[in-house]
C-alpha cells in the first residue's frame, strides 16, 4: 500500500463549533435512554424498578464509568489498529479537556472507511449488543449499562455524521482540540470536481 503522503492531499476540518457543541450532543445523549420506556412497554414496571436500586449503586457505577471507560477506547485502538496495521506507537491516549471527553486517537492519517468503522465500533460493541442482550433476556443491568454506553459514544456518532458524505479516496486523522476530524481530500479529486 502506497505510503499517505501529505503533499498529494488538501486538508478541511470538520469539526462541531464548541459554542454548539451541547445543542448537536444532547439528542444522541437523550436518544438512547428512549430504550428505558420501550423495555417497561415490553416487560412492565417491577422488576424494572427494583433493579434501578441494583444497578445504579455506588460500587456498580464506578465499575461501569471506570472500566467503561478503558474499555471504550481500547475498542478505538483494536478496530484502528487491526484495520490500518499502524504501530501502537501512532496512538495517544488523551483528554479533550474543552468537552471533558477521554480520547484516544491516532498520531497518522487513516483511511476514511477504517477511521469510520473503528469510531463507532464502541457504540455496537457496548451500546447496541448489551440493549439486544437486555431485550431478548429481560436483563435490566444490560439495559442501563447499554443506554449509558450509547450516550457515552454521542460525541462518535456526532464525528461519524460529519464525515457522512466523504469520499472513500480520502484519508482522516481525528481533531486534537475540537469534536471532529482533519479530512485529507485527494488533490487529484478536486481538480476533477473543479474542472
Amino acid at each position: 500500500m502506497k505510503e499517505f503522503d501529505y503533499a498529494d492531499f488538501v486538508s478541511e476540518e470538520r469539526v462541531v463549533p464548541d459554542e454548539k457543541l451541547g445543542k448537536y450532543n444532547i439528542p444522541f445523549i437523550v436518544f438512547p435512554f428512549t430504550f428505558l420506556f420501550i423495555f417497561i412497554i415490553n416487560h412492565g414496571t417491577v422488576g424494572f424498578m427494583a433493579a434501578i436500586d441494583d444497578f445504579f449503586s455506588l460500587q456498580n457505577l464506578f465499575l461501569v464509568f471506570s472500566a467503561g471507560f478503558l474499555f471504550h477506547e481500547m475498542l478505538h485502538f483494536m478496530a484502528w489498529q487491526a484495520l490500518t496495521g499502524f504501530k501502537i506507537q501512532d496512538f495517544r491516549l488523551g483528554m479533550r479537556w474543552n468537552s471533558f471527553t477521554p480520547v484516544i486517537c491516532c498520531q497518522r492519517p487513516m483511511a476514511i472507511n477504517a477511521f469510520r468503522f473503528g469510531l463507532i465500533f464502541p457504540f455496537i460493541v457496548m451500546g447496541i449488543g448489551p440493549m439486544i442482550f437486555a431485550f431478548y433476556n429481560v436483563n435490566t443491568w444490560f439495559l442501563f449499562a447499554g443506554s449509558i454506553y450509547m450516550a457515552w459514544a454521542s460525541a462518535d456518532i456526532l464525528t461519524f455524521i460529519l464525515l457522512w458524505n466523504v469520499s472513500k479516496k480520502s484519508f482522516v486523522e481525528m481533531h486534537r482540540i475540537k469534536l471532529g476530524s482533519i479530512v485529507f481530500n485527494p488533490k487529484e479529486q478536486l481538480a476533477e470536481f473543479i474542472g
